[in-house]
């Protein structure tokens, strides 16, 4: 299955959105286990959104976008994340929400 092009636009969108925030700092950057929390829930939501139900699928390609946006992932390090970004990024349900609430 292959995905759509308007699709990697939002998912590229995202991470760059990410990594250039910094809106409402805490005063502390964003460590490497919550940039990898944030791009692994946005890819989550996205692949929930297109109809991926098969977990194996699901996990396979959420790999492969993870190493393809790896060093967008690595950037994202030390960049401010506003207060309570973490919490509203577990409970997002759709990567539209996740990007434009959790993370401005």
């Amino acid at each position: 299955m292959r995905f759509a092009a308007p699709w990697m636009c939002v998912l590229g969108l995202c991470v760059l959105g990410l990594t250039l925030g910094g809106c409402h700092a805490d005063g502390t950057g964003a460590t490497p286990a919550q940039c990898r929390a944030i791009f692994n829930r946005l890819v989550e939501v996205e692949l929930e959104e297109m109809g991926y139900r098969d977990p194996v699928l699901a996990e396979r390609r959420q790999a492969d976008l993870a190493r393809r946006y790896q060093s967008e992932i690595e950037e994202c390090v030390g960049k401010a994340i506003p207060p309570g970004a973490m919490a509203c990024i577990v409970s997002a349900e759709t990567a539209e929400g996740l990007s434009h609430e959790c993370l401005r």
